[in-house]
């Protein structure tokens, strides 16, 4: 696949596109040379032989109603059982439109107005907005940094998930922002105490199929699920670049709750899926997708070991979080700055270079989040770019 790693190296062209990527970087970047590092998503195009399968649907010209048959959902099962290991039914199986309007939907379905929804900080700020908006408490409970690493503070998890107030858990795994993977004994220890206090837990895993080499990407199965309730999220999302489609599938194995959580989308008036999904995942879920997957990641990891190294020999105040999975990357810059709004004005105003404040992601003041999704040329560019300004800034002072 040549063809297909060559195609990492080209910048997608935003242009007439209305994309929120576009909306959200500032114009002294959109004018300048320099990409922006904002966002989790691709600044090169996506696997051609998907876009190719997409393109020859749309030219049918018909764009109607469609159905999640028994074929979508043996390919979807197929799948799990190939890159995850993991045996599911299609029965499990439920298609949604997108990962954070279900959790929405499962709070209004398992929650009430006041309960508490609890997270792993940092975490994904969306999850939180879907919160809010639903009327329900974010309880956050603090991962543990030790300067490379974060952790689970257990004592802290088991005191929040023991309170009665606290119905559902949203785990990332791989984890946005920090690009840790929680390991098998991890969900395990989760899924025990979940079990034990009735919590839900809410295990979004659109990252799963970005992962760095030699690391395990672990799933609820029956065993690591002991006996927990587990709605599992899953998409093309990420490692293809399909956020805006907003779809995504369910993976609910207990009946009542995936009956219960049915009603409750119902309610909402799901319709169908959107009809240029189904060749979508047709294309994806195949070899052809494992492969692209496999090179996605050692492109990524690839830009991940440059930055890394570019940091260490040039910009020692700032250090990349080693990532274990996601094409994202956590950067400690607190030695630094660790005021927030004085780094974001520096970042985007003087070394344009735009990316993600930690302080949105609940992160201590000092991080903030870059993609690693973008042509290696134009990643050296940014970072180059950033180099300036701080030497400008040393020397000015």
């Amino acid at each position: 696949m040549m063809n297909e790693m060559s195609r990492f190296d080209l910048r997608v062209d935003r242009s007439g596109m209305s994309t929120v990527k576009q909306l959200f970087t500032p114009e002294r970047v959109r004018d300048s040379e320099v990409i922006s590092l904002w966002g989790a998503e691709f600044e090169f195009p996506t696997a051609k032989f998907v876009s190719d399968a997409v393109v020859a649907w749309a030219e049918k010209g018909l764009y109607a109603y469609t159905v999640e048959d028994d074929g979508f959902r043996d390919l979807v099962c197929s799948w799990m059982k190939r890159q995850r290991c993991w045996e599911i039914q299609p029965s499990w199986i439920v298609p949604v439109y997108g990962i954070t309007a279900s959790l929405a939907t499962a709070m209004r379905a398992f929650t009430k107005e006041g309960d508490g929804i609890i997270g792993l900080d940092p975490s994904y700020h969306m999850y939180w907005h879907a919160v809010e908006l639903s009327g329900r408490s974010k309880v956050p409970c603090r991962m543990l940094f030790d300067g490379e690493r974060y952790s689970i503070d257990w004592n802290d998890l088991e005191r929040k998930i023991a309170a009665p107030e606290n119905r559902i858990l949203v785990l990332c795994n791989p984890h946005n922002p920090t690009g840790k993977v929680f390991s098998r004994d991890d969900l395990r220890r989760i899924a025990a105490l979940a079990r034990a206090h009735d919590v839900i837990i809410f295990n979004d895993e659109i990252f799963a199929e970005c992962i760095y080499d030699g690391v395990e990407m672990p799933c609820y199965d029956r065993e690591t699920a002991a006996g927990a309730c587990i709605i599992t999220a899953t998409s093309l999302g990420k490692w293809l670049s399909f956020t805006g489609t907003n779809q995504a599938n369910l993976i609910i194995p207990d009946a009542e709750t995936r009956e219960a959580f049915l009603a409750e989308r119902d309610r909402e008036f799901y319709g169908s899926m959107n009809p240029m999904m189904l060749p979508a995942y047709r294309a994806a879920y195949t070899d052809a997708g494992a492969s692209w997957a496999r090179e996605l990641m050692t492109y990524v990891e690839d830009n991940y070991k440059m930055t890394d190294h570019f940091f260490r020999e040039k910009l020692p105040q700032f250090h990349a979080v080693r990532p274990e999975g996601t094409f994202i990357l956590w950067v400690d810059a607190r030695a630094f700055c660790e005021d927030a709004d004085m780094l974001q004005k520096f970042l985007n105003q003087k070394a344009l270079f735009h990316v993600d404040p930690g302080v949105q992601y609940n992160g201590d003041p000092g991080f903030f989040r870059m993609t690693l999704s973008v042509p290696r040329a134009e990643l050296r560019r940014a970072l180059e770019s950033l180099e300036m300004a701080v030497r400008e800034m040393a020397f000015s002072s």
